[in-house]
């Protein structure tokens, strides 16, 4: 024991030095990528701050170039302020400006003109601009300032000849700068008139610098905008500009970007090298920025300045990954060299220890095995190949019932039944080849010739006498436990099979692992056409609020499912097409344990309460009905009295009045025409009543015969015109060409039209029309009452036609009637064989009636209207609501 901690303290004492050398080295490399990073990042930002200075020095340097320029041509003008076009012209030619000064678009004079010279200017420019046709833009001002010489004279300078700068804002605003100043002013970015491509258009500005009349620049403000002769000037595309700047830089060391002000503004932005020169500045990320301002002829400029891939590329920095990947490399092989050294060392130490703990090893599991067998935890035999027991414990001995003496005198083969020796001699095969075999299942002849059950696993010894060891596990109690548990299973499943009530079985996990016959009788579908179908995801029952029912099982309690329409086609369609296949049903639900109390299964027993509910559903469907027909009831018997005792009390009172003798005629004429016309409207409301009760007694009757429609219709118009001029509603009648003939009873026709007729005037306001029209065909005859009064809801159309529905019930409606009107006009027309309808396209609209005759109607010419039936009386028919 001793010598295996020395050992292992020798060990721990080597094993730190290959990390030792790793850690140092690790160390300097890191030190030297950090010194050669920041030396590098220094030495950059300089030649960045350089680069930034270079070229903010050769902008401002090209720029006083062309202001040098520019007061070359206003000393041009102090000396002879009548320059001709070709004095201007050779001026500008000996500068060379395309040579000596790229990225100018050349300089230009712009003359101001009074309103009364501009015909002259016009002149002028036409003779050698014959295409510039007046000064643009053309409308009248108090001033103009005509571009009247610019070169180089090419295509593009060519169309800003003429052009008044001064009429547009921006160009304005530099150039009255530069008049009160006296100096040169520099514009905001513009749109140059010479932008004539229509792919490739740059932002531009312009500078201006006056030119006064005495030669000099005046005194006060006030001189110098009375003495203003114009403005030598220049236009400057931006893009050109810039690169004539830097055109010989091969290989730029920034990009920048020019905005004028001081705000980065894409509006504001003039110049962008990364732009022009086809770079694609998403992709690159710059390692410096900076920025700069520039006073550009009294306007400030702004300059943006990124460095460039290539100032990137050039960097020291990027030394930095290789010098840190070669001192990883270093590094790893030092660690590696020290590392396998060690280990080599390690290795021999750890090869000697282990020979001697191995031989500690071997001791120590001849103990444990001892002991193993001596404890009679389980059976364990040793024996050979050939089945001869070399030695047994106890516990193996007390299983088969023999003596230590004794078995000794048996082989395994005599005690092993014959049906389990071709298992026995695979598993010596397997054990032998691989050195153990898998536990295997057998039973063993004890010395009383019972069988006893047992689990066996063996594991090879070897040695000279092949020996092995197998260790035997009693297997009675666990047999006995198992057939008891399958004879439970098959009861409860007969139990389940057999019962009245639908029941399934779910396992854990939702699936439906058996139902029984009521099951698949209830439902229609059996345990193979469920498929899939997990209650878990029923989307049906979550949807019903039954989910949570479920879950709460699952978690372990029995819960009584309250009653559902569990409609089956919803859930599975593809198994179940019948719509019919739904049932109201109650279920209960409890899991099945196990004695660690887990869940194994979970039943549900269903009870169908399908036809119960529907009987339920019918008797409140009937109740409902029956408590309508109450209340239908009660309004017409309070409409009933309501109407009756309207006209009764007028009659009363007129009645006391003409009992006393003391009015005078007319009065009394009054009181006997209230008294006829309550009189008419009792008889009316009575006889309304009278049609109701056959009809529902199947006691209404007609006498049909040839009618011609136009008389029943003329006479109901005749009865109901005083009520109509009453109300100063136009009654409008239209008849077809030819007359129908109906087989029908004129009396209750002309009753079905006074009905509709009345019923349009009731409801159409004062001034009001009502059509009638009459129409036909081979096929049929129709009659249209239309009316402009206050038409009907589209709820009520339905109810429209029943006995005593009224869409205003109210005693206190501002219309009188029952409500039978309607329906006693139904019941005739279905009488006559024919169909009534009702349009309106809402309140306030008007409504339409139109009676249809049936097809048996025919059209004759009306010279045969008024010829009497050849049948006379004798053709006569008598029809009832039951029938003829």
């Amino acid at each position: 024991m001793r010598s295996d901690l020395s050992w292992k303290s020798a060990g721990s004492r080597r094993t730190w030095i290959p990390y030792f050398v790793l850690v140092v080295t690790l160390l300097l490399t890191a030190l030297a990528s950090y010194t050669v990073d920041r030396t590098s990042q220094s030495k950059e930002r300089l030649r960045f701050q350089n680069a930034i200075e270079r070229t903010t020095d050769s902008i401002e340097k090209r720029l006083d170039t062309y202001l040098a320029l520019l007061r070359g041509g206003r000393g041009l003008f102090a000396a002879n302020q009548t320059v001709s076009r070709e004095q201007f012209h050779q001026f500008i030619d000996n500068l060379e400006l395309p040579q000596r000064y790229p990225g100018i678009q050349g300089i230009g004079f712009s003359l101001r003109v009074n309103p009364e010279e501009t015909e002259r200017i016009r002149a002028e420019i036409q003779t050698y601009n014959p295409g510039r046709l007046a000064i643009t833009p053309e409308y009248e001002r108090s001033e103009y300032h005509a571009i009247l010489y610019l070169e180089p004279l090419d295509a593009r300078n060519r169309g800003a000849i003429g052009y008044d700068m001064f009429t547009e804002p921006v160009r304005r605003t530099a150039m009255e700068r530069a008049r009160d100043t006296g100096v040169a002013a520099a514009s905001g970015p513009v749109m140059l008139v010479q932008e004539v491509e229509d792919e490739y258009k740059q932002a531009g500005f312009l500078i201006y610098l006056p030119i006064y009349s005495t030669g000099g620049i005046p005194e006060s403000v006030d001189d110098r905008r009375s003495q203003l002769l114009g403005f030598m000037y220049s236009p400057f595309r931006a893009d050109n500009l810039l690169m004539g700047i830097f055109a010989k830089e091969q290989y730029p060391t920034v990009d920048f970007e020019i905005y004028d002000g001081t705000v980065l503004n894409p509006e504001f932005l003039l110049h962008s090298s990364q732009r022009y020169q086809g770079r694609n500045s998403q992709s690159h990320r710059p390692r410096f920025r900076g920025m700069r301002t520039l006073d550009v002829a009294g306007r400030t400029w702004t300059i943006a300045f990124v460095s460039t891939p290539e100032f990137d590329q050039l960097s020291g920095r990027n030394l930095v990954p290789y010098i840190f990947v070669s001192g990883l490399l270093i590094a790893s092989i030092l660690f590696f060299v020290t590392r396998s050294q060690t280990q080599a060392r390690y290795a021999a130490e750890r090869v000697a220890m282990q020979l001697r703990a191995s031989q500690t090893a071997l001791k120590e599991s001849e103990f444990r095995l001892r002991r193993l067998v001596d404890a009679n935890i389980i059976g364990i035999i040793i024996h050979d190949t050939q089945g001869n027991i070399v030695e047994a414990n106890d516990a193996f001995l007390n299983l088969l019932g023999y003596s230590n003496t004794s078995v000794s005198e048996v082989n395994w083969w005599d005690i092993t039944p014959l049906e389990y020796r071709p298992a026995d001699e695979e598993a010596i095969a397997e054990m032998k080849a691989t050195g153990s075999h898998p536990p295997f299942e057998k039973e063993y002849i004890r010395q009383d010739g019972t069988r006893v059950p047992v689990l066996q696993g063996t594991a090879y010894l070897g040695g000279t006498d092949e020996l092995a060891v197998s260790f035997v596990l009693d297997l009675s109690e666990n047999k006995q436990a198992q057939l008891s548990l399958k004879n439970s299973e098959t009861r409860f499943r007969t139990l389940i099979e057999q019962s009245p009530l639908s029941t399934q079985i779910l396992s854990p996990e939702g699936q439906t692992l058996q139902v029984n016959r009521a099951w698949e009788e209830l439902w229609g579908i059996t345990l193979a056409e469920l498929g899939n179908y997990n209650i878990l995801q029923d989307q049906q029952l979550v949807e019903k609020g039954i989910m949570p029912y479920i879950k709460k099982a699952f978690e372990g309690e029995g819960v009584a499912i309250p009653a559902v329409r569990y409609e089956l086609h919803k859930t599975l369609p593809e198994t179940v097409s019948d719509p019919m296949k739904e049932h109201w049903v109650q279920a209960y639900m409890y899991p099945v344990k196990d004695r660690d109390g887990n869940i194994r299964q979970l039943v549900i027993v269903h009870e169908d309460i399908t036809e119960r509910q529907n009987l339920e559903a019918q008797l409140a469907a009937r109740a409902e009905q029956l408590a309508q027909a109450n209340r239908m009831k009660d309004e017409f018997l309070a409409t009933l009295s309501h109407e009756l005792r309207t006209p009764l009390n007028s009659m009363l009172g007129w009645s006391q009045l003409l009992q006393m003798r003391k009015l005078d005629l007319t009065t009394t004429g009054r009181a006997l025409e209230s008294i006829e016309r309550n009189t008419k409207a009792l008889t009316q409301l009575i006889e309304d009543l009278l049609d109701v009760s056959r009809m529902m007694t199947g006691q209404f009757r007609i006498q049909v015969r040839p009618v011609d429609l136009t008389a029943p219709i003329e006479n109901a118009i005749a009865s109901v015109q005083p009520a109509a001029d009453a109300k100063k509603i136009s009654i409008c009648a239209a008849f077809a060409p030819e007359v129908t003939l109906v087989a029908g009873d004129p009396v209750r026709l002309q009753q079905l039209v006074w009905n509709l007729l009345s019923n349009a005037i009731k409801f159409t306001g004062t001034g009001g029309r009502v059509d009638v029209v009459l129409q036909g065909d081979r096929t049929r005859a129709q009659i249209i009452v239309r009316d402009t009064g206050s038409g009907i809801a589209p709820e009520f159309l339905p109810y429209l036609f029943e006995r005593f529905r009224q869409a205003d019930s109210a005693i206190t409606r501002s219309h009188g009637g029952l409500g039978m009107g309607l329906a006693i006009v139904r019941h005739l027309v279905e009488l006559h064989g024919g169909t009534i309808a009702a349009e309106s396209p809402g309140l306030g609209q008007g409504s339409t009636f139109i009676v249809t005759l049936p097809k048996e109607a025919i059209l004759v010419p009306r010279r045969f209207a008024n010829e009497p039936s050849q049948e006379g009386l004798s053709g006569e028919i008598f029809r009832t609501s039951d029938g003829f």
